[in-house]
């Protein structure tokens, strides 16, 4: 086997073992049990194999550019993001490459499409739910990426515990007399609205309530999306009718918050509202929100890419961001 061909791939079928263990042994995971740490580094100096980042730490093969990928350049939530990710790069002199790739079946190809264009030093993914298959792929290609807003044990991950968020919501409704809750959730595939729907759940069952079927819809994290359901919500009998919403963005918040003023419904003294998010606009239309620190998402995730190109980091950097409940006069 040729020295330069040497790959992930190879070493981690001579160590019979899948890449994602061959990456956590190259980042010193304590996850790795002793003894196939063992066997994967033997193969490691059999093979003589040197991880690609090595030769990226050469400033002769820099690009001294890195990416962002975003699923979307206009919502708020992103917005935050971004404007985190260039404060952290105002005193660095390397350029930004925003790319904006949706969430589809091609999403991966477009991604490593990215990586083996060769003008990027590092990647920033933000937000954008990729599936297990496509991670690994991604360990192959040893180019150092930072998961913001998303948390996998093989890459830097910068995460929010969507699961939390929402039970901190509904606990805060709960606490106000709510006992019959509607959800508007994002897209039913979406990990973060999976994990948000489940954290709902959870603090009813607590309380020995449920959430009822008519109460839970899909859409997006849009603002129309938000307008619409509503609007079916209030398309029930009066009697079925929530006395407190909890929507899985601000913009779908603020969509609800139109139906409601559009049907004369008083806030929150008939139905009270609770966003996710804190974006700019829910301050000033003084929505009670979950607040996710999207600025210093953007800001530390720049941080720890940069370290991971220039070799600063032993181990992959993972941490969770604390979350707050905002409360203002919609609940």
């Amino acid at each position: 086997m040729a020295k330069d061909k040497v790959n992930i791939y190879d070493v981690a079928a001579k160590a019979e073992v899948g890449i994602g263990t061959v990456s956590r042994v190259l980042n010193n995971s304590p996850k790795v049990k002793t003894e196939t740490r063992t066997k994967v580094l033997e193969v490691i100096k059999e093979l003589n194999y040197r991880p690609n980042k090595l030769a990226q730490n050469l400033a002769s093969q820099k690009a001294n550019a890195i990416g962002i990928i975003v699923p979307t350049f206009i919502d708020h939530f992103f917005v935050e993001v971004l404007k985190g990710i260039q404060a952290a790069l105002e005193a660095e002199k390397i350029d930004l490459i925003l790319y904006k790739i949706d969430k589809d079946q091609a999403m991966l190809d477009k991604i490593l499409d990215i990586v083996h264009s060769k003008k990027v030093d590092g990647i920033v993914a933000v937000t954008m739910d990729i599936g297990e298959e496509d991670y690994q792929q991604l360990l192959a290609e040893e180019i150092p990426i930072v998961l913001a807003d998303e948390k996998n044990d093989d890459f830097h991950s910068i995460y929010l515990n969507d699961l939390k968020g929402a039970e901190m919501a509904i606990q805060y409704l709960l606490a106000q007399g709510h006992q019959k809750i509607a959800f508007i959730n994002g897209v039913q595939t979406s990990q973060h609205g999976i994990r948000r729907l489940k954290g709902v759940k959870n603090i009813l069952a607590k309380n020995d309530l449920v959430l009822e079927p008519e109460l839970l819809k899909f859409g997006d994290f849009k603002t129309e999306s938000g307008y619409k359901l509503m609007l079916e919500i209030l398309d029930l009998p009066q009697a079925n009718w929530p006395t407190a919403v909890f929507a899985a963005s601000d913009n779908q918040a603020i969509g609800i918050l139109e139906a409601l003023k559009e049907k004369n419904i008083k806030v929150p003294a008939e139905i009270a509202v609770v966003g996710y998010d804190n974006i700019e606009l829910a301050e000033y239309l003084k929505i009670t929100t979950v607040w996710q620190p999207m600025y210093k998402l953007g800001y530390l995730s720049i941080e720890v890419l940069l370290k991971a190109i220039r070799g600063e980091l032993n181990n992959f950097y993972q941490t969770e961001l604390e979350l707050k409940l905002i409360k203002r006069e919609t609940a």
